[in-house]
């Protein structure tokens, strides 16, 4: 297993956290904070494994000793997890709450507002 191969396993898995769990982070060790436990405990330990694994691969001889299944099979771990969401579901779920915060906000401004006409004019 090449540091290349690494990075593009690193790559995959972080755009698919972007893809189906909203999370945006430039890394991949960045995507897994972030996710914390959106992702099963599997998951979360698979993704300890790949980190571990990286700090490997960079010294030479420990690199030569690393057990490429291993890390296809972590990486398979975490993209069976994320299989399961729907892509686009969590970022919808987001934007529904802000337009209900928004709503609830902006009703409390008009309730309020009318309180005061009335109060001002007796209407």
């Amino acid at each position: 297993m090449t540091r290349d191969e690494l990075d593009a396993i690193h790559e995959d898995l972080r755009m698919m956290l972007a893809d189906r769990l909203n999370i945006r982070a430039r890394t991949f060790d960045k995507a897994i904070r972030k996710a914390g436990r959106l992702l099963p405990s599997r998951a979360r330990a698979a993704a300890v494994r790949l980190q571990t694994l990286e700090q490997r691969i960079k010294h030479p001889k420990l690199a030569a000793r690393t057990d490429p299944a291993l890390l296809r099979e972590d990486a398979q771990t975490i993209r069976d997890a994320l299989s399961r969401h729907r892509p686009g579901a969590r970022a919808a779920r987001d934007r529904s709450f802000l337009l209900a915060d928004i709503g609830v906000k902006l009703a409390l401004v008009i309730g309020l507002g009318l309180a005061l006409v009335h109060s001002q004019f007796g209407i």
